[in-house]
């Protein structure tokens, strides 16, 4: 029989595993839960993370509105198709702006750099100022390395598929 000393040893051990284990369980089923088509879990940092409870897209729709929108194609390297982005209403239509080496100016309003490539591969490259059409928004964060319409210009409010409010959030 061994000593009583390993045993206690043993226990504790298989004991501080289970809450950890736990722990983890939890939280993946807290991610299932929240992340439905009513709740969204967002851990990206482009907006702050946290549970946002989604809701129909209803126009129009002002400049600071997070929205929920399908990875679009030209960026799709760099995120995974199944993960929809979730990102700030930046400009409306009739809004400027404007896309140079230096970054973004949205009505004035700098929104940071634009990088150049990411996970060592070239990003698109978009430059010049544009227009924003009636029915399209422009979707940008001024959090740093933010994907977002910087890369892949406009989107068609057609093309958003929920409206996201914050529940829970934090930094």
């Amino acid at each position: 029989m061994p000593p009583a000393a390993s045993d206690d040893t043993h226990t504790h051990v298989t004991r501080a595993r289970r809450p950890r284990s736990s722990l983890v369980l939890g939280g993946l089923v807290l991610a299932a839960v929240v992340s439905t088509r009513w709740y969204r879990l967002n851990l990206s940092p482009s907006v702050p993370r946290g549970v946002y409870r989604l809701a129909a897209v209803s126009t129009p729709l002002a400049r600071g509105t997070l929205v929920v929108l399908p990875v679009p194609a030209g960026v799709r390297p760099w995120h995974t198709t199944w993960v929809p982005l979730l990102k700030p209403v930046a400009a409306i239509g009739g809004d400027v702006v404007c896309l140079w080496d230096e970054g973004v100016w949205i009505e004035g309003q700098w929104y940071g750099p634009i990088y150049e490539e990411a996970a060592h591969k070239p990003l698109p490259k978009l430059r010049g100022c544009l227009l924003v059409k009636p029915g399209d928004v422009f979707l940008a964060s001024s959090a740093p390395r933010s994907l977002d319409g910087r890369y892949w210009g406009t989107t068609p409010m057609t093309g958003l598929t929920a409206k996201a409010i914050p529940v829970l959030t934090w930094r």
